[in-house]
């Protein structure tokens, strides 16, 4: 099993290095032109920009490769804004991480990591941020900026929603505890929703850990005061977009061995594996339902969507359909695949058309487990076109991923 471990995360470093490698070389050949990026709509009107190495949507190092043609309004403002939050400050209000900024410009921090990332101090100060290329490019343009008599920012700046599928939700469902979660609603401070939902899971794991039996008691006493913001966090988010209970076991479970006291004390055990997978089952309950608790609105709007299109493909026999507020209509292609039986002297082939067929029935699972999901992303998409047109009107440079 290890020899096994070994070989799959060797080729997964194989896979990034190439990955890396194809950035760069797109960077290179691109170096000091201007260029634009062409988007492509998928069914659900989410929008994708064809590039497939290179791009606002790609990872850490695609985004501090990239600059804008222009300086934007208030460019160096909400730069520093963008720099803090890349730091983990994200849950100050927009004038405290400004503050952080300036503070580190007056230290000097900011300038000598935009001249000598690789010193060993500005390297782990860059390496305390969950994403270090795009906080050194931040370091470099306020560095500049900084130094000079009109200043100007050069790279955009990356508000993220707070979960956007569990806003659009509890929009939907005029859910004031969950929109506030979600910052719908006007607060003092950024709300977190995962720490929201993590703390009502660590009142559940303690309870048990005190008053219950049996394996319960022992999977709580393991993990009581143990879990953080981030085992939890790839749950809440995919939970909108239809993950299923093995979807989220599997989920914590990666985060359960990243916690190093618990993978030191599961180690010891006879069993590891094993055991990480009950530990990571008895949480993903527990994440569940407290999921339900803090969006229980959002739950019951997803579970109608779900009960609709089961009646419109038993009863009617056909996909689920809606138009977006922008006028794009939406028809969900989840067809049961055609198959059809070629035999010869040696062997039987089974072939099958994917299910992509208007002409084949409709597939009804497949149509209830897409529903939430895909409405919930139309919305996205419709909020971010909007959004996009807005600011091309108010002379923003403008770009985004899929969702607002």
């Amino acid at each position: 099993r290890q020899s096994r471990l070994v070989d799959k995360l060797n080729a997964e470093d194989h896979s990034l290095r190439c990955a890396l490698q194809l950035k760069l070389g797109v960077a290179r050949q691109l170096a000091g032109e201007t260029f634009y990026f062409a988007y492509n709509l998928d069914f659900r009107g989410r929008a994708y920009p064809c590039s497939p190495h290179l791009s606002v949507v790609g990872d850490d190092l695609a985004r501090g490769l990239l600059q804008l043609r222009a300086a934007p309004l208030h460019g160096v403002c909400w730069e520093q804004v963008h720099a803090a939050s890349l730091y983990g400050h994200d849950k100050l209000p927009l004038h405290e991480r400004a503050e952080w900024v300036d503070a580190q410009l007056a230290s000097g921090r900011i300038a000598a990591v935009a001249s000598a990332p690789l010193d060993e101090e500005n390297r782990a100060w860059l390496l305390g941020a969950e994403n270090p290329f795009q906080l050194y490019a931040v370091a470099c343009d306020l560095a500049a900026a900084h130094a000079s008599a009109d200043p100007a920012a050069h790279l955009s700046a990356i508000p993220d929603g707070s979960c956007n599928g569990l806003q659009h939700y509890a929009a939907l469902g005029r859910d004031e505890m969950g929109g506030r979660h979600v910052n719908l609603t006007p607060g003092e401070r950024p709300a977190d929703v995962y720490a929201g939902v993590l703390e009502v899971v660590k009142r559940k794991v303690a309870a048990d850990a005190a008053e219950a039996e049996g394996e319960a008691r022992e999977l709580a006493l393991q993990l009581d005061g143990r879990l953080v913001r981030k085992v939890v966090k790839q749950s809440v988010m995919t939970t909108v977009y239809g993950v299923t209970f093995v979807g989220m076991r599997e989920q914590i479970e990666r985060r359960l061995r990243e916690l190093p006291e618990l993978a030191a004390e599961v180690e010891a055990a006879a069993q590891p594996d094993r055991q990480y997978t009950r530990l990571a089952s008895y949480l993903a309950k527990h994440t569940m339902s407290s999921l339900g608790e803090v969006f229980e609105p959002a739950m019951v709007a997803m579970e109608w969507l779900a009960s609709c299109a089961s009646a419109i493909g038993h009863e009617a026999g056909s996909p689920v359909e809606w138009t977006t507020p922008l006028g794009l209509p939406v028809v969900q292609p989840y067809h049961k695949p055609r198959r059809r039986e070629i035999r010869t002297v040696l062997q039987r082939l089974t072939l099958s058309d994917m299910g992509t067929s208007d002409d084949e029935p409709v597939d009804v699972r497949r149509q209830v487990m897409g529903i939430p999901p895909n409405y919930v992303h139309s919305l996205d998409s419709s909020h971010m076109l909007m959004t996009a047109s807005a600011a091309r009107e108010a002379g923003i440079a403008f770009a985004a991923v899929h969702d607002s």
